[in-house]
């Protein structure tokens, strides 16, 4: 595969005009949602946290699936021993920085005098499942667009990462909001 700018700026420039309007709507979802937030800020500032970790692993996963497949270590299945170490470890990442951040959140919130109207654990729940079905969401994503862009002969670096960040935000907040609701959080 031969890299050029313009191949990249030729396969990357349709994909990013696509997340971009994707984007938008993931803004409309948090527009609408503006009272919650508003009421509870602590999950204001938690948005960026959810949406930038699942990012991160998903396109930290897509490119060492990437590296892989050019380099041949890893092969083009879904029964793929390395590919499955990949996934699981970055399902642990995950689950553990969301857990971890959570903690971290709630003390920066509960300094600041936003956190007073919910409880550690309750908080630390709700971004640790919210955390954790995101990632569920974007290692597949990642997977599946590695796999997928390698086989029609894209170079999977270029589409892994805007894919995975752009399903990661509107997933991570509807996810937010579902997982919000069902702990009967600011109903």
């Amino acid at each position: 595969m031969i890299y050029n700018w313009k191949t990249i700026v030729k396969h990357g420039l349709p994909l990013l005009f696509v997340a971009v309007i994707i984007e938008i709507f993931a803004g409309q979802i948090l527009q609408g949602k503006q009272e919650l937030l508003v009421g509870l800020p602590i999950f204001l500032i938690s948005i960026p946290v959810v949406n930038s970790v699942a990012g991160n692993i998903g396109s930290v996963l897509g490119a060492r699936l990437a590296s892989g497949l050019h380099v041949g270590y890893i092969t083009h299945s879904l029964k793929d021993k390395e590919m499955h170490h990949n996934l699981l470890v970055s399902l642990l990442i995950g689950f553990l920085t969301y857990f971890i951040l959570a903690i971290l959140i709630y003390l920066v919130a509960l300094f600041s005098k936003i956190a007073e109207d919910i409880a550690l654990f309750k908080f630390v729940g709700i971004i640790v499942v919210t955390g954790f079905l995101l990632i569920c969401v974007v290692a597949v994503i990642s997977v599946l667009t590695a796999f997928i862009s390698f086989k029609r002969g894209l170079d999977p670096d270029d589409m892994v990462a805007p894919i995975v960040t752009t399903v990661g935000d509107i997933m991570g907040i509807l996810f937010l909001f579902i997982v919000i609701a069902i702990f009967g959080v600011g109903i």
